[in-house]
């Protein structure tokens, strides 16, 4: 992966996690950085805003099932 995707993907981290609150966010902040990455990744492929809006809910569920 270049640096350039490297920055994109860790501003996408960034900008999750202020999508994030409580015991999801907390589930988020306590992954390994290459699962955040790769999170972030899914949910920023995403094309149009309803999608990735969808993708951040499925994540949430995801997290708070753990």
């Amino acid at each position: 992966m270049s640096d350039l995707s490297d920055a994109i993907l860790n501003q996408a981290v960034l900008e999750l996690k202020e999508h994030l609150d409580g015991l999801a966010k907390e589930r988020f902040t306590k992954l390994p950085p290459s699962h955040q990455r790769e999170w972030a990744h899914y949910i920023s492929e995403a094309k149009k805003d309803e999608t990735k809006l969808r993708r951040i809910e499925k994540m949430k569920v995801d997290l708070l099932k753990s």
